[in-house]
């Protein structure tokens, strides 16, 4: 808009270079990506960086055609082309501009160093916006490798432990054996994207085709045969836990940037981490089939502690990856379930929980549960909801993450007879306490199906985001 004070040549110069200096560090930004990269987005309600990059191009020829000469957009469908026909353009009309334009006054008041700053100041808007997206991307990552943890050791629920030591959901593979070699990769990737950290890419060797792949990991299945299945759930949390570390120390960039392999090869480390929940889901797929021949008395077992230790935490990992999804702000504004906030809906898992809390606490003082009936679930919900709703979010947080230890390290002290006690829920039905102990979890899990579906989480599995049809 109109200024008091003249531009000079000297001073349009230098707005000229601001142009090119900025301009180069967005080219920077989104050069490393890749197509798929960018044209991600979470669903169909936001822009992606494709849709950004086409839009800075045709608003920087819309904002200097505020200077008395329209200028077109683009005719370059491939999209660096836009970005650098879309700035030739702009460059050709602004060199075009003689002294007496710089301080001219055009329509609505428009000058030229206005338009130029108007220029900068958008494309600076956007750059942090597709920043926010590569930060997104990660954040998406962290919940989708929860969910999919989450879901493999929900399909083990049921399952003994000689049928998850014996049983072959894939020729000559039992599931324990399919942990351990989850775990590996897990380990696998881990080390490959530290060698990219330290600058070792030479050090990074090659797998070879399908059928090289195929030796390697029946080699790997012989070394890891005699494995006991604690130790491979052990594997599998300490391989995931080294894998989120590294994932910690990488920039947002570094995840996305591509690398060239020692073979030729081209790749992206967010495709090796991408791999992970990937390679989670494959094998959760293929124990479900398996699991879906089974008779329903054969999958109703009170299975190995292990198991049910590692569903509570990877089922508390599912939904606490969720919470960086909803901006901190919005905890207690933002309906996530129904009419439920994400503070409402924390207060609602640990009131849950706080009863399976109680029951686990009469048996480690060597009673039968006998808890209080809860016959109106709506009605036990609204008066937990009430007791809460004026509980600052700290609090609310700090009482959920008591309930989880406490469980936690209750189950610890629990043996193998004391788990398959059963006794009657305040619902009225017979249960063993090893299964009283999955119902908390499985509610965790219900409640992160919720959070993703009021995300419109689109792009992610249906079952993920949506029950199933009852």
């Amino acid at each position: 808009m109109a200024k008091n004070n003249p531009l000079t040549q000297a001073q349009f110069a230098q707005k000229l270079d601001q142009l090119q200096a900025q301009r180069e560090e967005l080219l920077g930004l989104i050069r490393p990506l890749s197509n798929t990269m960018r044209n991600w987005k979470p669903n169909d309600d936001q822009m992606n960086i494709y849709e950004i990059l086409v839009h800075i191009g045709s608003s920087e020829c819309r904002y200097v055609s505020r200077l008395g000469k329209k200028l077109s957009g683009p005719s370059e469908v491939t999209l660096m082309r836009y970005l650098h026909q879309s700035r030739e353009n702009v460059l050709a009309r602004l060199h075009q501009l003689s002294d007496d334009h710089l301080n001219e006054e055009f329509a609505d008041g428009w000058q030229v160093s206005g338009v130029i700053d108007r220029m900068l100041s958008h494309e600076r808007e956007h750059m942090e916006q597709i920043q926010q997206i590569l930060a997104q991307w990660r954040l998406h990552l962290l919940a989708r490798l929860a969910a999919e943890r989450a879901e493999l050791f929900t399909v083990l629920l049921g399952l003994s432990e000689a049928q998850l030591t014996t049983a072959e959901p894939m020729p000559g593979w039992t599931i324990k054996d399919l942990l351990a070699h989850i775990a590996f990769w897990d380990g696998f990737h881990t080390n490959r994207m530290q060698r990219v950290v330290d600058g070792r890419i030479q050090e990074i060797m090659e797998i070879g085709d399908d059928e090289d792949m195929a030796t390697f990991n029946a080699k790997l299945l012989a070394e890891q045969k005699q494995m006991p299945l604690e130790q491979a759930i052990a594997m599998l949390h300490k391989e995931r836990s080294g894998f989120m570390q590294l994932l910690k120390r990488l920039t947002d960039l570094e995840l996305q940037s591509q690398i060239r392999l020692p073979w030729g090869w081209r790749t992206h480390m967010r495709v090796w981490a991408r791999w992970r929940y990937q390679h989670d889901a494959e094998h959760a797929q293929h124990i479900r089939a398996w699991r879906a021949e089974l008779p329903r008395e054969e999958k109703r077992h009170n299975g190995p502690t292990a198991v049910l230790r590692a569903l509570l935490k990877a089922c508390r990992k599912e939904f606490v990856a969720l919470l960086p999804l909803v901006p901190e702000a919005e905890w207690s504004s933002r309906p996530v379930c129904g009419v439920w906030t994400m503070k409402d809906l924390v207060g609602h898992l640990t009131a849950w929980a706080e009863v399976g809390v109680a029951g686990l606490a009469q048996v480690l003082e060597g009673e039968t549960p006998n808890l209080k009936p809860i016959s109106d679930f709506e009605a036990w919900n609204m008066e937990q909801a009430a007791k809460r709703t004026d509980l600052p979010w700290q609090t609310i947080w700090q009482a959920y993450e008591a309930s989880y230890q406490t469980l936690l390290s209750g189950l610890d002290e629990l043996s193998e007879v004391q788990l398959a006690e059963e006794f009657a829920t305040p619902w009225g039905s017979q249960i063993s306490l090893y299964r009283w102990l999955t119902i908390w979890p499985l509610h965790e899990r219900e409640h992160a199906i919720d959070v993703r579906h009021a995300l419109n989480l689109t792009r992610w599995p249906k079952g993920l985001t949506e029950h199933p049809q009852q």
